[in-house]
């Protein structure tokens, strides 16, 4: 069950697994959050440009920009820079220690069921202090 307090937030999810997105994305919906996805960092970046979000799951190895380059990215923009990251990649290894601590959580895809990804989701958001206005 998803606390009211953070249910209806928005979601960006950036995956270049297209079964794993939908399926993610899907359970993520169901769950109550307004989840918007892409499938390349190019593309995230567009969708970052126009809109913000309470929270973005990353997959590191995405095409056409990183997500290690999106990720710093997002920290350098003062009107992206405190939203909640979290890291959720098949190998953490391709990426500095500095870079993945940029990130408030880093989950392996392969060692995290959904639920620990919700409840990851679920536990950032809810400490997070209120809504500055994204």
């Amino acid at each position: 069950m998803i606390p009211d307090t953070v249910s209806g937030k928005s979601i960006l999810y950036i995956e270049d697994d297209v079964v794993l997105l939908k399926a993610c994305r899907t359970r993520l919906e169901q769950a109550g959050f307004d989840v918007e996805s892409s499938v390349d960092g190019l593309e995230a970046m567009r969708i970052l440009a126009a809109r913000t979000f309470d929270l973005i799951i990353l997959d590191l190895m995405v095409p056409r920009f990183s997500g290690a380059d999106i990720l710093k990215a997002i920290r350098e923009n003062p009107r992206l820079k405190s939203i909640p990251v979290v890291i959720f990649s098949a190998n953490l290894e391709v990426v500095e220690p500095s870079v993945l601590g940029l990130a408030q959580k880093s989950l392996l895809k392969g060692q995290c069921t959904f639920q620990n990804l919700l409840q990851t989701i679920n536990d950032l958001l809810a400490a997070r202090p209120g809504d500055p206005g994204i």
